[in-house]
């Protein structure tokens, strides 16, 4: 078994780092599918009416401008002793169940948006209380890079298995026999997860009450110290920021099914195959974007990178096949870097003890997609996809003005 140590020791967080790879390669794999496969199946094959389906992602989209609220919860409420284990616990088990249902329901909109929503209420909450553990449990900021690294590890991953099942298993996009066996396999990454989560550390408190309020730590403390009036206005920022950021979602939702058209599916069948190496494409990149940052400030990564990101953007609405997985690869490898970079440049802004800061600041992600997705899905009716990518290029692009008035 893994060999647990006191805070600080090497050996610490063994079992964690695994915990991190099974929790988000779950929760990267759900969302590749949603994103990525579900897209086919309701405009392509099922031809679902696009105004409802942006209504249910609205609405389950909506669902994530809670995380402060768990962000807050799990700050306050211990279980057991406990500040984020057993909410890891609970809500990894949920997410499970949650998905094995919402698998068999996609033929009925109304039914599979209220799955929908229950899964995006039941990652949000593994998801804030994966990553307040790793800012609780972090001494340093080697230990939480080293945290991260695993969390893309376990992202990569599942973002590789749908491809993967998608090229064993769908042989006829058209076939509805396919995605039910193709929904039906997809739950064997769940099996990870369910004999992991018994399994995952934490330090226990001395007083196991539901409720404390622990007083601040010398530990705790930031090197940024803020007035009043600077704290505001480096949130505002920052959470303007933050929303133009991931802003180019727009077009995430036709990208697939307009690259199908665009390519036609022998060409489809054979990105999917290439997909199933960008994990390996992905982890390489973290450790690139882990080198840079102690190269450079994350700040200026951000500024380097962002308009490249665009660039590559508008240049997928005129390449060719080749041209665009080539282009796909170094826009996924660039990505990866700038979404660390912004990690670690948000967790500069805190003030006290509790990650709710941090997680204030990443709900305005959680906003861009309730905004963007949706809209993204009913503008796609009466403009074509290429325009939608030009103009969340653009967008993305408008996240590096308040991030030039943000001293930190």
């Amino acid at each position: 078994m893994f060999k647990i140590k006191k805070l600080g020791s090497k050996s610490y967080f063994n079992v964690n780092y695994i915990s991190y790879v099974c929790i988000y390669l779950v929760y990267s794999s759900i969302f590749v599918f949603l994103n990525t496969y579900f897209p086919i199946l309701f405009f392509d094959v099922l031809n679902i009416n696009r105004f409802m389906l942006a209504l249910m992602q609205f609405l389950a989209y909506s669902i994530l401008l809670l995380r402060p609220a768990f962000a807050a919860i799990t700050d306050k409420y211990k279980i057991n002793g406990y500040q984020r284990k057993y909410y890891i616990l609970f809500s990894g088990y949920f997410l499970a169940c949650v998905y094995i249902f919402m698998g068999v329901t996609f033929n009925n909109i109304l039914i599979f948006g209220l799955f929908l929503c229950l899964i995006f209420m039941a990652s949000t909450m593994l998801d804030v209380s994966t990553k307040s553990l790793i800012i609780d449990s972090s001494p340093s900021n080697e230990i939480k890079k080293r945290a991260f690294f695993f969390v893309t590890v376990g992202s990569s991953l599942g973002s590789a298995f749908p491809f993967f099942l998608y090229i064993l298993l769908v042989n006829d996009i058209y076939s509805i026999e396919s995605w039910n066996m193709f929904f039906l396999f997809s739950y064997m990454f769940l099996l990870p997860l369910l004999f992991i989560l018994p399994l995952i550390t934490e330090k226990r408190k001395k007083t196991p009450h539901l409720f404390d309020n622990p007083e601040l730590s010398d530990n705790s403390k930031t090197k940024y110290e803020y007035s009043n009036t600077n704290f505001k206005k480096t949130f505002i920022l920052l959470s303007i920021f933050v929303f133009f950021a991931f802003s180019d979602i727009l077009f995430s939702y036709p990208f697939f099914p307009f690259l199908l058209n665009k390519f036609g599916t022998t060409n489809f069948n054979l990105l999917n195959f290439f997909l199933i190496f960008v994990f390996l494409l992905n982890i390489v990149s973290t450790a690139i974007g882990t080198f840079f940052i102690k190269k450079t400030t994350p700040k200026k990564m951000i500024f380097i990178l962002i308009p490249i990101i665009g660039i590559i953007y508008i240049l997928f609405t005129v390449v060719n096949f080749l041209l665009f997985v080539l282009l796909f690869f170094i826009v996924s490898t660039l990505t990866v870097i700038t979404n660390l970079n912004i990690s670690v440049y948000l967790m500069k802004f805190n003030k006290g003890n509790k990650s709710l800061h941090f997680h204030m600041i990443a709900t305005f992600k959680n906003i861009a997609f309730c905004c963007f997705i949706p809209l993204g899905i009913y503008i796609s009716n009466f403009i074509i996809t290429e325009q939608l990518i030009i103009i969340g290029a653009i967008l993305l692009n408008l996240s590096l003005i308040p991030l030039t008035f943000i001293k930190m």
